[in-house]
């Protein structure tokens, strides 16, 4: 599947709706993998930023080499979801 900024936004909105304490996001930039961690006070900026600096197919517009692959909300045991 396919991600795009509509999973994005639903992901944020999800973590809002249930309280959640983190948005994970999963990344991959030239071949190397990573996942990071946006704790609840941080959901509105991270968001905002997010949908600016990336396509809609979430691919970043200033370097089609890192892209958002994967996306999750919860308590930190929610990370291994990405891994």
């Amino acid at each position: 599947m396919t991600l795009t900024k509509q999973n994005l936004k639903e992901t944020f909105k999800g973590a809002r709706t249930v309280g959640s304490s983190f948005v994970f996001v999963g990344i991959e930039a030239e071949g190397i993998k990573e996942v990071i961690s946006i704790p609840k006070p941080s959901f509105d900026a991270k968001e905002h930023f997010y949908m600016n600096a990336y396509s809609d197919d979430l691919v970043h517009v200033m370097n089609s080499k890192v892209k958002i692959t994967g996306l999750t909300h919860g308590d930190p045991e929610a990370l291994y979801d990405l891994v």
